[in-house]
């Protein structure tokens, strides 16, 4: 193979293992830090760098494993209501994320969760979220949250709401979801999960939609 080639390969791989470093997302870190790996794999190979190869390899390998379990993962998904959880706890966790959660939900208050339907998530028992909901009428409400703590953050929860759980929201008679958001990663997510992007609401904000089934 051409030597220029073989040094792309090899510089690929680094940027690829040296984001996947930089990632709070298991699900993300293993698939980027597999492909950087795969291709330093190459680049030991044609190099004739034979512990390069043989470790990237072994760690390609530990990395498709890994992705293989998080896919059988049956991972126990629960939601508990602020009134049940208490206001002690929800406030440490909401402090504790603060910064994260205004990130992606700016123009929702603290005190807008607290007077609203609002839930905590969990995850094997594990307090991963927080999800609130506004009735609008009678047969549409808007998402007001549906925050996910990074380490978890790997769309599991989502469509187990939106699509297992999916009576949570017809068994109070609601046929349509809604959220308003201007930021790009919440926008990705929604899209991901089946929401449409119907219109503007003004220069800042979109209204994404998704009908329950």
């Amino acid at each position: 193979m051409n030597q220029n080639y073989i040094e792309i390969i090899g510089y690929l791989g680094s940027i690829f293992v040296a984001i996947s470093l930089s990632l709070n997302s298991v699900w993300k870190m293993r698939w980027i830090n597999l492909f950087g790996c795969a291709m330093f794999t190459i680049y030991g190979y044609f190099i004739k760098a034979w512990p390069l190869c043989i470790v990237n390899a072994y760690i390609t390998i530990m990395d498709a494993w890994y992705i293989a379990e998080l896919t059988r993962d049956t991972s126990c998904f629960q939601m508990d209501s602020l009134e049940n959880i208490g206001d002690k706890y929800f406030d440490k966790f909401y402090k504790f994320y603060e910064d994260d959660i205004r990130s992606f939900f700016p123009n929702i208050k603290y005190e807008t969760l607290k007077s609203s339907e609002t839930y905590l998530m969990f995850r094997n028992m594990i307090p991963v979220g927080i999800f609130s909901i506004k009735i609008k009428d009678a047969n549409r409400a808007q998402i007001l949250m549906d925050y996910i703590v990074p380490k978890f953050r790997d769309l599991k929860f989502g469509a187990y709401l939106y699509e297992k759980k999916s009576y949570f929201f017809t068994d109070k008679d609601i046929k349509e979801l809604e959220v308003i958001t201007n930021v790009p990663l919440h926008e990705k997510y929604l899209l991901k999960l089946g929401f449409k992007k119907v219109k503007h609401q003004d220069d800042k904000q979109n209204i994404f939609l998704k009908e329950l089934i």
